[in-house]
């Protein structure tokens, strides 16, 4: 006949599950005692700190932060006001018109072009009128990426030709992208009698 079984050969043996289970009562009570205990210092600490007395201190710090700023952003403030100031003076500075001989010199070139017998040098004397006030107008301050950008914002009553400019300019576009077609002597002729009006109303000729 086989053996009979018995509790210790068909199972854990109850007498160790009953020495885990203490041991583990035991090991979870002094990990729970050890995190009350520090939660329990913490808390003391938090109670014992004056925290009128920091949160003062805070203030005062933050205070002192906020006038800093204050004052930083016065003194940049006041440094970009002086730069501003200072721009338009040296941008006027930059545009310093030419000289006067500069502008009569350059216009006896043109005007010799003008009077000769050859109708491409017309075409070249209108092309460089055109140059020469457009250089002007731009030393003079006015802003702009062309020279039909500066006549748009130039003041009528120093340029009172504006209207005669416009239409030597046209003339000048046409020659600019048709150089070979000659134009008649009496078209150019008036077209550089006001480049020549230009330049004295704008005080760059007598």
């Amino acid at each position: 006949m086989p053996p009979k079984s018995t509790p210790s050969d068909s199972g854990i043996d109850p007498v160790l599950i009953a020495i885990l289970f203490i041991i583990a009562i035991v090991v979870f009570g002094v990990f729970f005692n050890s995190v009350v205990f520090e939660y329990s210092n913490v808390l003391n600490w938090f109670y014992s700190k004056e925290w009128q007395d920091i949160f003062s201190t805070i203030r005062i710090i933050i205070i002192l932060f906020d006038i800093g700023l204050i004052v930083f952003t016065f003194i940049v403030t006041r440094k970009l006001l002086e730069l501003q100031k200072k721009a338009p003076e040296e941008k006027a500075a930059a545009h310093i018109a030419p000289p006067k001989e500069v502008i009569r010199e350059a216009w006896e070139g043109i005007s010799k072009l003008g009077n000769s017998e050859n109708p491409s040098d017309w075409n070249m004397a209108i092309l460089r009128a055109d140059a020469l006030l457009d250089d002007i107008l731009r030393d003079l301050g006015y802003e702009g990426d062309t020279i039909a950008d500066r006549l748009k914002i130039v003041d009528p009553h120093k340029l009172k030709s504006v209207e005669q400019i416009w239409s030597a300019h046209r003339l000048r576009n046409i020659i600019a992208h048709d150089p070979v077609t000659q134009h008649m002597k009496e078209t150019t002729s008036h077209a550089l009698k006001s480049y020549e009006q230009a330049f004295k109303e704008l005080d760059m000729m007598g």
